[in-house]
């Protein structure tokens, strides 16, 4: 799945424009308004349409990490090793 140039938004490949610039680059434009927008050099993080993603502080990422870990060295330790019936 391409991701617009303009509004970073996924997008199914049939629809949408792909542009090759002279250096060999490839934009996505998911709409002919993305495209309108860049042409009129716009800048994204400016307009309003455009959702953008939330920051996510430092700590919360190392957080969440650190949660993760837990997880799977509890889930580990949960587990009983099966003896062998025979």
């Amino acid at each position: 799945m391409p991701i617009c140039s303009f509004c970073k938004k996924h997008y199914d490949f049939p629809r949408g424009l792909t542009i090759f610039t002279f250096d060999g680059k490839a934009v996505h434009f998911c709409s002919s308004k993305c495209k309108r927008n860049m042409d009129l050099k716009r800048d994204s993080k400016k307009v309003n349409w455009v959702k953008r993603e939330k920051k996510v502080k430092k700590t919360e990422l190392k957080n969440e990490k650190i949660a993760v870990i837990k997880k799977e060295t509890e889930k580990e330790s949960s587990e009983i090793p099966k003896k062998d019936r025979k």
